[in-house]
């Protein structure tokens, strides 16, 4: 009797735990939840500093930090410029100045001295109007600062001179490896249409709320991490059962041969398209994907589809791959990294899933209330809870 009772709270202690775990989890991923979209709403629980002219809000998020500014009056200064001060050394980001009633996107420029460009383009965001307010937010990449190492951890400050003198002041978390880059909107394009680039807001590429469609459209991959190669840009991510791949090539067609080589939880899996891959200007098409052991294998056949299309300046393409075609175990959490050599020899990362942690802490929370029933019906609970009472 006292062994199945020790049994009984053993498995209340772990659905209590498992339950608390799900709460935990839930109040992280609500913690971080700007995007960098022309939408501003995932402002408004931020801490504003104001100035004589404005206020301003920075939250840091790995190697990137984002930026919120609300104007009192006249439009969000691109000039200034936006004055970063780390370790006690000033960088400086601007963009030409613009106003617009509706979202509109910006680039970023970076120099260490007023509108210097010796760090190239930076960051990326967008400037509008919001209650009779011009508003704007940005983000940008740290890494393009080329900071050293004994810079992480350290504090990071900001002002603009044309907003007030009181800084906002975050800190610096990473600062990358320098082995990739992060691809920049190059333009919004219609609300009725998906865009063509992604910029880097979540670095782990995590897919449990991507809701990513492979229909030829690409404005759905907006938030995702590039990563660069000689030729091009990839990224990646996965929901578990399915892998899905986004390239931008610099010059030339998406490839098809190459192949695609893939990773996963460590076994090597070579995924190829033998449909043409040219596209006219302004067209888009669907392709098929094939997989194998080896380079152009076909011991898997098809196993997924995407879309390829010429947008007048760039290839861009994105497709999914059916996992369970591939003779694979269970891909939650496990590793799956690929490249193709036709665009670079960068590898993209992501995991197969993370569904795991929520499905043991909900089973978690079905013992708790299931041990807590029978305890109390044995008058266990009862007991206890007098002695803790005293009564």
């Amino acid at each position: 009797m006292r062994l199945r009772k020790l049994v009984m709270i053993g498995l209340v202690s772990l659905g209590l735990f498992g339950l608390a775990s799900l709460v935990n989890s839930s109040d992280v991923s609500a913690a971080s939840n700007v995007a960098i979209d022309g939408q501003f709403s995932d402002w408004k629980d931020a801490s504003l500093t104001e100035g004589y002219n404005g206020y301003t809000a920075m939250k840091s998020d790995g190697q990137y930090v984002d930026v919120y500014v609300k104007m009192k009056y006249a439009a969000v200064p691109g000039h200034g410029d936006y004055i970063f001060n780390i370790d006690g050394k000033q960088y400086h980001a601007w963009f030409p100045d613009t106003s617009s009633d509706q979202p509109k996107q910006i680039s970023i420029t970076g120099g260490s001295d007023s509108d210097g460009t010796q760090y190239g383009t930076i960051g990326t965001g967008y400037v509008s109007k919001e209650d009779e307010h011009n508003v704007g937010e940005f983000r940008i990449d740290l890494s393009k600062f080329n900071l050293p190492n004994s810079d992480v951890g350290k504090q990071i400050s900001m002002t603009n001179p044309n907003i007030g003198s009181d800084a906002v002041s975050s800190t610096v978390d990473s600062i990358g490896s320098g082995a990739t880059t992060t691809g920049v909107i190059a333009d919004k394009g219609d609300k009725s249409q998906k865009g063509d680039t992604p910029t880097d807001a979540n670095a782990n590429n995590a897919n449990d709320n991507l809701n990513i469609n492979i229909d030829g459209k690409y404005l759905d991959w907006k938030n995702m991490k590039l990563t660069e190669g000689y030729n091009g840009y990839t990224a990646m991510v996965s929901d578990g059962n399915h892998v899905y791949v986004y390239v931008k090539m610099k010059y030339g067609n998406i490839p098809g041969y190459g192949d695609y080589n893939f990773d996963i939880g460590g076994k090597k899996i070579y995924v190829w398209s033998k449909d043409d891959m040219n596209v006219g200007s302004g067209e888009t098409k669907e392709v098929s994907f094939t997989a194998g052991d080896y380079n152009e294998g076909h011991q898997y056949g098809t196993v997924g589809n995407g879309y390829i299309t010429n947008d007048g300046k760039n290839n861009v393409g994105e497709f999914k791959i059916d996992l369970t075609k591939l003779n694979l175990s269970n891909m939650s959490g496990q590793t799956i990294t690929m490249y193709n050599p036709n665009i670079g020899n960068d590898k993209v990362t992501t995991a197969g899933g993370s569904t795991g942690p929520i499905l043991i802490s909900g089973a978690g929370a079905l013992v708790a209330i299931f041990g807590y029933v029978k305890l109390k019906k044995a008058g266990y609970l009862g007991h206890n809870e007098q002695r803790i009472s005293g009564k």
